[in-house]
């Protein structure tokens, strides 16, 4: 971020590091939650657990820029707009980290679901994938550039994710009804099986939640003030698909 030159050279260097710390951050969070997809759609053991390993590396640089912003606020002082963008940074850096969780547990689920590849993952859970990476992609990018028009967009277009959300919950609930209807002594592994596809897609709801969350920061970094409008919203009107 432009803030200018400080008087004191070495400000400028403390925040440039915090904000390649918060950088670097949302590439693995990124990189989690894009393993986390295909390992889900291969229900591939190994990527799935080793996203597993590597999420106390996501805590980790966590507490990095919560102890760097501590250091230049202690240190420094920060008046106005760079007291904005070390508290904004904080922020965005507890959003990755839940991002980090997320991956972490549709990991976890993906063991499970390894285990039953006779039960269909819905269709339509790789476009969701999809949706939930580009937002990560798209809110790190304006970031990056200090983008406030893409921060915008990304928070204008939650509700793409909220729709593909309600037909994926919808198929597998309405599958799992079926399922029972038609088969009262099904396989309990099918049940439990849909019951973490259902947890899956919420995680991914989750995942463009704090995306936006972290695009209203950006704004906010920018600007000086919070968004008072509500978020776009979807998925209240979608017929149910079978």
């Amino acid at each position: 971020m432009n803030h200018g030159e400080h008087i004191v050279s070495s400000f400028d260097n403390d925040l440039a590091q915090l904000e390649r710390r918060v950088l670097e951050m949302g590439g693995l969070a990124e990189s989690q939650l894009q393993s986390a997809m295909i390992a889900l759609m291969k229900r591939d053991v190994e990527i799935a657990e080793r996203i597993i390993a590597r999420d106390p590396e996501l805590d980790e640089c966590e507490r990095k820029i919560e102890a760097g912003a501590l250091s230049i606020i202690a240190r420094r002082q920060p008046m106005a707009n760079d007291l904005r963008y070390v508290f904004g940074n904080v922020k965005i850096a507890g959003s990755l980290e839940r991002i980090g969780d997320y991956a972490k547990n549709i990991a976890k689920r993906t063991l499970i679901l390894a285990r039953y590849p006779g039960v269909l993952i819905p269709q339509d859970m790789a476009a969701l994938g999809v949706s939930a990476q580009r937002t990560v992609r798209d809110v790190m990018d304006s970031f990056t550039t200090r983008d406030s028009q893409k921060a915008e967009m990304v928070w204008q277009h939650d509700h793409e994710i909220d729709d593909l959300v309600a037909r994926i919950m919808r198929q597998v609930i309405s599958r799992m009804s079926q399922d029972m209807i038609k088969t009262p002594r099904k396989e309990p592994e099918e049940i439990e099986c849909s019951t973490h596809l259902l947890f899956v897609t919420k995680n991914l709801e989750r995942v463009g939640d704090h995306a936006t969350n972290i695009a209203e920061v950006i704004q906010f970094q920018l600007s000086g003030g919070w968004k008072t409008t509500p978020r776009p919203k979807g998925g209240d009107d979608q017929p149910a698909q079978n």
